[in-house]
């Protein structure tokens, strides 16, 4: 009976891609599921834009940021009706990340509602965008991460819409996993280590250097990346025809390295005098003990 309601469940997913696939302009079942992705973004960023106008600030996106990768894995997956343990791994590789990076990010806005009003960087953009701010927050702040997301979500949409046939994991998976369980672990152990420290008021002031934060000033952005890395080793493992989509992790290390992150965070705090000794003390994105 259940073999049954999977095949039914299958056969309609089928039709409703079909449907769109044609409605499209005859795309691949692959492209049609990523241009819903894309939609579905798309929609979500616009709908946070209007909330933004009424709250003075779009500091909410970053509360939805990590969500958005994790939401656009799980609609490949419920349309691709794979059987391949690839995509299975790696639709837990994405939820695992978004969802674990959504809640952080989420809670941390929450916070920042509570207090200042939002996030400094968005309450930035309001100021340095004006007059007009309603408008360009658009296509200056908001849009341009739809397009952030989709293109580095490569991997994991095409990883599960092109799976090949079922078969035992080899070096690749495993090298795919222990790749991302490294990021994923710089990533959480940062951003919790970062937290608690926050949390104490004999901090404020101060920079944290213990844990993860001893090897790097980044060791959130660090591990987001290795995160994205072994997502797309895995890809090539479901795939290897899948190599153009190094696409998405090529970006998220350049965005995080040279454009945001932590380009744009030294250049933020670098004129702090105890920020710019700390530059000088620790590696800025690969970790290691001293520079």
């Amino acid at each position: 009976m259940t073999a049954y309601f999977l095949l039914l469940r299958k056969k309609e997913t089928l039709k409703v891609l079909e449907t769109a696939s044609n409605f499209f302009g005859g795309l691949s079942p692959a492209w049609t599921v990523f241009t819903i992705c894309a939609i579905y973004i798309f929609t979500v960023v616009t709908v946070i834009w209007v909330i933004g106008i009424f709250q003075g600030n779009h500091s909410m996106m970053d509360g939805y940021y990590g969500f958005g990768y994790a939401s656009v894995g799980w609609i490949a997956y419920v349309f691709s009706g794979t059987v391949s343990p690839q995509a299975a791994v790696i639709l837990l590789m994405v939820s695992l990340h978004g969802v674990r990076l959504g809640y952080y990010l989420s809670k941390r806005w929450v916070g920042y509602r509570k207090t200042t009003g939002g996030d400094k960087r968005y309450l930035g953009f309001v100021t340095q965008l004006k007059p007009g701010y309603w408008w360009k927050s658009f296509f200056m702040v908001m849009q341009p991460q739809t397009i952030v997301i989709m293109l580095i979500s490569f991997p994991s949409i095409f990883g599960i819409m092109e799976a090949g046939p079922a078969h035992p994991f080899g070096v690749l998976e495993y090298a795919g996993m222990l790749v991302f369980g490294i990021g994923l672990y710089y990533e959480w152990a940062a951003d919790s280590q970062l937290e608690a420290f926050k949390a104490d008021a004999h901090n404020k002031g101060r920079y944290l250097e213990t844990g993860v934060w001893a090897l790097t000033r980044h060791p959130n952005y660090f591990g987001n990346t290795v995160v994205w890395w072994g997502i797309y080793i895995m890809a090539l493992a479901s795939n290897i025809h899948l190599w153009w989509t190094v696409v998405g992790p090529l970006m998220d290390t350049v965005m995080l390295t040279k454009i945001l992150g932590t380009a744009f965070q030294d250049k933020f705090m670098g004129s702090r005098p105890e920020y710019a000794a700390l530059m000088q003390r620790r590696s800025g994105f690969l970790p290691r003990l001293r520079k």
